[in-house]
Protein backbone atom coordinates (compact mmCIF):
# COMPACT_ATOMS: atom_id res chain seq x y z
CA UNK A 1 0.00 0.00 0.00
CA UNK A 2 2.38 2.62 1.24
CA UNK A 3 6.14 1.89 -0.15
CA UNK A 4 7.64 1.76 3.15
CA UNK A 5 10.55 -0.52 3.53
CA UNK A 6 12.03 -2.26 6.63
CA UNK A 7 14.28 0.76 7.57
CA UNK A 8 12.11 3.63 7.37
CA UNK A 9 10.12 1.91 9.80
CA UNK A 10 12.40 0.88 12.16
CA UNK A 11 13.16 4.35 12.10
CA UNK A 12 9.43 5.50 13.03
CA UNK A 13 9.85 2.71 15.69
CA UNK A 14 13.28 4.42 17.20
CA UNK A 15 11.45 7.93 16.70
CA UNK A 16 8.48 6.68 18.40
CA UNK A 17 10.48 5.01 21.47
CA UNK A 18 11.96 8.17 21.93
CA UNK A 19 8.66 10.54 21.76
CA UNK A 20 6.69 8.40 23.52
CA UNK A 21 8.78 6.68 26.04
CA UNK A 22 9.28 3.43 26.58
CA UNK A 23 5.84 3.34 29.40
CA UNK A 24 3.43 4.92 26.82
CA UNK A 25 4.83 3.31 23.37
CA UNK A 26 3.34 -0.16 24.19
CA UNK A 27 -0.79 1.37 24.55
CA UNK A 28 0.11 3.58 21.37
CA UNK A 29 1.22 0.84 19.60
CA UNK A 30 -1.97 -1.31 20.74
CA UNK A 31 -4.20 1.55 19.73
CA UNK A 32 -2.56 1.93 16.68
CA UNK A 33 -2.83 -1.70 15.89
CA UNK A 34 -6.79 -1.82 16.36
CA UNK A 35 -7.11 1.21 14.26
CA UNK A 36 -5.26 -0.32 11.22
CA UNK A 37 -7.35 -3.80 11.87
CA UNK A 38 -10.43 -1.34 11.48
CA UNK A 39 -9.29 0.64 8.37
CA UNK A 40 -8.44 -3.21 6.96
CA UNK A 41 -11.74 -4.46 7.75
CA UNK A 42 -13.58 -1.69 6.42
CA UNK A 43 -12.42 -1.90 3.38
CA UNK A 44 -12.45 -5.83 3.01
CA UNK A 45 -16.11 -4.60 3.73
CA UNK A 46 -16.52 -2.52 1.32
CA UNK A 47 -14.45 -4.37 -1.18
CA UNK A 48 -16.74 -8.00 -0.75
CA UNK A 49 -20.08 -5.63 -0.84
CA UNK A 50 -18.57 -4.77 -4.20
CA UNK A 51 -17.90 -8.07 -4.99
CA UNK A 52 -21.50 -9.11 -4.35
CA UNK A 53 -22.83 -6.43 -6.52
CA UNK A 54 -20.44 -7.33 -9.52
CA UNK A 55 -21.55 -11.28 -9.10
CA UNK A 56 -25.87 -9.87 -8.77
CA UNK A 57 -25.24 -7.65 -11.91
CA UNK A 58 -23.32 -10.50 -13.74
CA UNK A 59 -26.07 -13.35 -12.61
CA UNK A 60 -28.30 -11.50 -13.65
CA UNK A 61 -26.75 -10.45 -16.87
CA UNK A 62 -26.12 -14.77 -17.47
CA UNK A 63 -29.87 -15.49 -16.35
CA UNK A 64 -30.88 -13.00 -19.36
CA UNK A 65 -28.59 -14.66 -21.05
CA UNK A 66 -29.55 -17.78 -20.89
CA UNK A 67 -33.00 -16.88 -21.43
CA UNK A 68 -32.15 -15.93 -24.66
CA UNK A 69 -30.18 -18.79 -25.45
CA UNK A 70 -33.24 -20.64 -24.39
CA UNK A 71 -35.21 -19.05 -26.38
CA UNK A 72 -32.72 -19.19 -29.87
CA UNK A 73 -32.55 -22.88 -29.41
CA UNK A 74 -36.37 -23.36 -29.54
CA UNK A 75 -36.42 -20.77 -32.32
CA UNK A 76 -33.95 -23.43 -34.15
CA UNK A 77 -35.73 -26.59 -33.13
CA UNK A 78 -38.93 -25.56 -34.01
CA UNK A 79 -37.86 -24.28 -37.88
CA UNK A 80 -35.63 -27.34 -38.39
CA UNK A 81 -38.39 -29.31 -37.32
CA UNK A 82 -40.84 -27.40 -39.60
CA UNK A 83 -38.18 -27.78 -42.69
CA UNK A 84 -37.88 -31.19 -42.05
CA UNK A 85 -41.81 -31.89 -41.78
CA UNK A 86 -42.09 -30.08 -44.98
CA UNK A 87 -39.52 -32.30 -46.64
CA UNK A 88 -41.39 -35.36 -45.31
CA UNK A 89 -44.43 -33.71 -46.75
CA UNK A 90 -42.76 -32.97 -50.29
CA UNK A 91 -41.48 -36.20 -50.13
CA UNK A 92 -44.52 -38.01 -49.44
CA UNK A 93 -46.06 -36.23 -52.13
CA UNK A 94 -43.40 -36.79 -54.57
CA UNK A 95 -43.88 -40.96 -54.02
CA UNK A 96 -47.51 -40.39 -54.46
CA UNK A 97 -46.79 -38.34 -57.92
CA UNK A 98 -44.59 -40.90 -58.90
CA UNK A 99 -47.06 -43.75 -57.98
CA UNK A 100 -49.05 -42.27 -60.07
CA UNK A 101 -47.02 -41.44 -63.32
CA UNK A 102 -45.17 -44.81 -62.61
CA UNK A 103 -47.37 -46.41 -65.09
CA UNK A 104 -48.13 -43.41 -67.92
CA UNK A 105 -43.48 -43.51 -67.66
CA UNK A 106 -43.92 -47.17 -68.20
CA UNK A 107 -46.16 -46.72 -71.18
CA UNK A 108 -44.36 -43.79 -72.84
CA UNK A 109 -40.97 -46.36 -72.19
CA UNK A 110 -42.90 -49.29 -74.03
CA UNK A 111 -44.09 -46.93 -76.67
CA UNK A 112 -40.80 -45.65 -77.56
CA UNK A 113 -38.88 -49.26 -77.75
CA UNK A 114 -41.80 -50.42 -79.86
CA UNK A 115 -41.40 -47.40 -82.07
CA UNK A 116 -37.66 -47.73 -82.51
CA UNK A 117 -38.01 -51.21 -83.49
CA UNK A 118 -40.70 -50.77 -86.03
CA UNK A 119 -37.88 -48.05 -87.54
CA UNK A 120 -35.05 -50.63 -87.71
CA UNK A 121 -37.22 -53.29 -89.17
CA UNK A 122 -38.22 -51.41 -91.77
CA UNK A 123 -34.60 -48.93 -92.51
CA UNK A 124 -32.30 -51.95 -92.11
CA UNK A 125 -33.29 -53.73 -95.71
CA UNK A 126 -33.91 -50.54 -97.27
CA UNK A 127 -30.54 -49.69 -97.00
CA UNK A 128 -29.20 -53.56 -97.71
CA UNK A 129 -31.16 -53.10 -100.81
CA UNK A 130 -29.44 -49.46 -101.70
CA UNK A 131 -26.43 -50.89 -101.32
CA UNK A 132 -26.69 -53.45 -103.37
CA UNK A 133 -28.23 -51.31 -105.96
CA UNK A 134 -25.09 -49.51 -105.76
CA UNK A 135 -23.23 -52.31 -106.57
CA UNK A 136 -24.97 -54.22 -109.27
CA UNK A 137 -25.13 -50.64 -111.13
CA UNK A 138 -20.90 -50.30 -110.43
CA UNK A 139 -21.13 -53.74 -111.85
CA UNK A 140 -22.93 -53.35 -115.34
CA UNK A 141 -20.92 -49.92 -115.81
CA UNK A 142 -17.64 -52.34 -115.78
CA UNK A 143 -18.72 -54.73 -118.03
CA UNK A 144 -19.72 -52.43 -120.30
Amino acid sequence: MFDIGVWELALIGVLALIILGPQRLPEVARTAGKWVGRMRQFVASVKSDFDNELRTEELTELRKLHTELNETRQLIQRSSSDAFEGLQQGLDAGRLAADVEKPVKRKLAANKQAKKRKTTTRTAPRKKAATKRKTRGARRTRSR
